[in-house]
């Protein structure tokens, strides 16, 4: 019943193709989603700043009713990932999140490894395993060259 109504919704914003879709379809679209199943959720970056506000606001979210969600923190300070885990499985005691650690990733090798360990994870928890909502607020300067990249001057 629930992929009908989400299939009503997609067939809906397939015939507004040109018109501004109306509100009210994504938000019950948007809400089939949030309350038919627990979200999967992806913080890189998760340990500070943004990502920490963003997963603590989820927590929030989810202890006021949701289905429960499970996030994985990627990061570098297993410290700070373990005092931010602490705080929001306070406030949502059915939360399942695991830190993931990271060393670089800037560079492709560690982002790979970071995914294909989250993908294994994933796969042992949930046989139709997804990332519902993908949290990308690592830091850095994105003014700097790459470590170990040749500037021309």
């Amino acid at each position: 019943m629930r992929l009908l109504s989400t299939l009503v919704s997609i067939r809906e914003l397939q015939k507004a193709k040109n018109k501004m879709v109306n509100l009210d379809v994504i938000r019950d679209a948007n809400n089939t989603l949030v309350q038919s199943r627990p979200l999967v959720a992806v913080f890189f970056g998760g340990t500070s700043g943004i990502g920490h506000y963003t997963l603590r606001a989820l927590a929030t979210a989810e202890a006021k009713g949701g289905k429960g969600f499970r996030a994985y923190v990627v990061g570098r300070k297993i410290a700070a990932a373990e005092k931010i885990i602490a705080e929001c499985r306070s406030i949502c005691p059915t939360s399942q999140i695991t830190f993931v650690q990271a060393e670089d990733i800037s560079l492709i090798q560690d982002v790979d490894r970071v995914c294909k360990h989250i993908i294994e994870l994933e796969e042992r928890e949930d046989q139709n395993s997804r990332i519902d909502y993908l949290m990308m607020s690592q830091g850095g300067s994105i003014f700097l060259p790459r470590k170990g990249m040749l500037t021309q001057t």
